[in-house]
């Protein structure tokens, strides 16, 4: 039976790409860095990341060298593979300490030899690692600042007290992907009455949905509850209660879809007051953008 002309035609894009693909998989290593090496040679430079799996693989003698460009950090941390030293190629497991350029040489290469250098970055087992990674228990701190609308602590006796601004810290403890909490201390500060208010605060904090907004970076959208307790505020040293419930988009700024780093967040909330002896403008919305890092 003939297979028509135009059907294999149509087909072959399709099958190379197939191909492609499952050659890509089954490698999963991306070559970064190769280079033949003569006594004397100063060697090349490549940017390495920390957190990253890298291979070496060293065709001949001599021992391979990887030393950060920047300060003086220790060179980059080699594995040994082969339990063979005559083995040929030999291959290397690499970690980098610090990220940034790195030079690449060949010490203890004898005179009159040369051997050839290969380096590769691992792309499925960096991205295994880094996924378990965002799945463990992660700490961080998170600094923002913005307004919250008018609301009474204390009768002022203005009958429309103005809104006033926010500033606070928090120290960030993920328990994984989804869920966390945030301990801190803000700042509020209320133009009517004439007097700021400080406030140690327990909010906990949970991952709805997810995308990608800005490439491979990941955008966030997550829901909030909060428990404040004011610090002896206002001329009465009085001590109201405040809970809050919110929602805030963080926007991370690590690339390849992860969280751990650094990030810009905003969130919006509503807040009520409790054991105050104000009884009418007890609610107020909290608008604020900042920072977070989070290793």
């Amino acid at each position: 039976m003939r297979v028509p002309r135009w059907l294999l035609l149509l087909a072959t894009p399709a099958l190379l790409a197939a191909q492609h693909d499952s050659s890509v998989a089954d490698s999963g290593r991306v070559l970064l860095l190769e280079r033949r090496f003569e006594p004397g040679d100063t060697g090349g430079v490549v940017t390495l990341e920390r957190q990253v799996v890298y291979w070496v693989e060293l065709a001949g003698p001599g021992t391979p060298v990887i030393q950060p460009l920047r300060g003086h950090a220790r060179p980059a941390f080699l594995i040994a593979l082969d339990d063979n030293p005559d083995a040929s190629p030999r291959r290397f497991e690499l970690h980098a300490l610090q990220a940034g350029p790195h030079r690449v040489t060949l010490s203890d290469l004898p005179p009159g030899t040369e051997a050839t250098l290969r380096l590769y970055q691992d792309i499925v087992e960096s991205r295994r690692i880094a996924e378990k990674r965002d799945r463990q228990v992660a700490v961080g701190v998170l600094v923002s600042a913005g307004l919250h609308s008018g609301y009474r602590l204390d009768p002022t006796g203005g009958t429309d007290p103005r809104g006033g601004t926010d500033v606070e810290g928090c120290l960030l403890v993920d328990a994984g992907d989804r869920i966390g909490s945030c301990l801190g201390v803000g700042r509020q500060s209320f133009p009517d009455a004439g007097f700021g208010v400080t406030w140690v605060f327990l909010e906990l904090r949970s991952r709805l949905l997810s995308g990608h907004l800005l490439g491979g970076r990941r955008t966030d959208l997550g829901a909030a509850l909060r428990y404040g307790q004011a610090l002896g505020a206002g001329p009465r040293n009085l001590d109201p209660a405040l809970l809050g419930l919110g929602l805030f988009v963080t926007q991370h700024l690590t690339t390849g879809g992860r969280r751990l780093g650094w990030s810009l967040v905003c969130a919006w909330q509503h807040g009520r007051l409790g054991d105050a002896p104000e009884t009418e403008r007890r609610d107020t919305d909290r608008l604020l953008a900042g920072v977070e890092w989070i290793q």
